[in-house]
């Protein structure tokens, strides 16, 4: 049983894949920036987070420009919301080593189905799985839409160290990944910088770049996290789970690997990066977040 089902995802990837190259209409530059911006808007779930952001800094700098928490407000009501609750329920199910493979127990593979299914209850999930139907990006079967998902999002690959399947696009995007060099990628959760924030295990250095999208906060920043480093990375700050997948789902549908421009609530313009893997011939998300980069290169 447990082949028939991976190779029921494999098929169910590769024809998402097929589908995509012999779509009937193309999704435009103008539409991605009404869908991104509607979808913002329609973000009813997402968290009002205040931001101390103190200091400025550049990509690199791990001197403490800023001795103050970056978030000082208390998003835990928000956290007690479904998607963000199911979105805390994953967080803790992975190894940060790349060089050790990820086990699962049922109940860890429970916890993906369960976000998936939380987050196609939103109606920011299914705005953007209607607006993928009428563009012949997706199924109408919201069970295939599902399954469409959470192969992209929570499919195993190997990149990092050759024949060590231990990452997928959820993980590296929610978490982070430690290399051998004690060097961190991935790491976009501003969920999970609070958590870490809270724990005392991350140290707010300073930011770099600063948007407003109308309900969110992009920045970007050097990262000191458990003594790990990485040069920079970015948040959307006060975005629900619902919007970061819906963004990144669009993005790997429309704009894989490439510029995707999208739009704020407020109508200002940003880019996204969803960067993709391909691991056995089946295409996943590799990261995905909003950056100040309009070459998209960053992990």
């Amino acid at each position: 049983m447990k082949l028939i089902a991976v190779v029921s995802v494999l098929v169910l990837a590769i024809g998402a894949s097929n589908a995509k190259s012999l779509r009937a209409t193309a999704i435009t530059d103008e539409e991605l920036l009404v869908v991104s911006k509607n979808l913002h808007a329609g973000d009813v779930n997402g968290a009002v987070v205040t931001l101390d952001l103190q200091s400025q800094t550049t990509a690199g700098n791990m001197q403490d420009l800023s001795l103050s928490p970056l978030i000082i407000s208390d998003p835990l009501a928000d956290f007690s919301k479904p998607t963000f609750a199911a979105a805390q329920a994953l967080l803790n199910n992975y190894q940060k080593n790349v060089t050790i493979e990820d086990t699962f127990t049922a109940q860890q593979l429970a916890e993906e189905v369960a976000f998936i299914d939380a987050v196609m209850t939103t109606g920011v999930m299914q705005q953007l799985h209607t607006f993928l139907v009428s563009k012949g990006e997706a199924s109408e079967d919201v069970t295939e839409f599902k399954q469409f998902l959470s192969t992209i999002w929570f499919g195993r690959w190997s990149e990092y160290v050759s024949g060590v399947v231990a990452s997928s696009g959820w993980e590296h995007t929610n978490v982070f990944e430690r290399l051998e060099n004690n060097v961190i990628v991935g790491y976009h959760s501003w969920i999970y910088l609070y958590n870490e924030q809270e724990d005392g295990d991350f140290n707010y250095l300073g930011y770099i770049d600063k948007l407003d999208t109308g309900r969110t906060t992009v920045l970007s920043m050097p990262v000191d996290l458990y003594g790990s480093t990485k040069a920079y990375t970015e948040f959307n700050f006060g975005a629900s789970p619902e919007l970061e997948l819906a963004l990144g789902t669009l993005c790997f549908v429309a704009r894989a690997d490439v510029p995707c421009v999208i739009s704020g609530s407020n109508g200002v313009t940003y880019n996204w990066d969803t960067h993709t893997v391909t691991y056995n011939g089946v295409q996943y998300v590799e990261s995905s977040h909003p950056t100040f980069e309009s070459t998209n290169r960053q992990l």
